[in-house]
């Protein structure tokens, strides 16, 4: 899931491979410079795509960080990917 989530994160926010790469599930949208409102709305986008799930705007506002991320997946079912 980890891997699935940087992937989505590195399209959604141009990250080039050595910065998608350090990812972790402490990283935060301060940690990441190309993690703007936009992006982040990008991000979920590629995260319901990739795991054919949705969202709603209450859990798309929790999503500051990658372990809030994978929290909402594993809210949602999601075990791996």
């Amino acid at each position: 899931m980890l891997e699935t989530t940087r992937e989505c994160m590195s399209r959604a926010m141009k990250l080039d491979a050595k910065t998608a790469a350090s990812l972790t599930e402490q990283t935060t949208a301060a940690d990441v410079p190309g993690w703007t409102s936009v992006a982040h709305l990008s991000l979920v986008l590629e995260l319901e795509k990739a795991f054919k799930i949705t969202f709603d705007n209450d859990e798309i506002v929790s999503m500051g960080s990658v372990a809030a991320i994978l929290g909402r997946l594993h809210a949602k079912g999601v075990t791996s990917g």
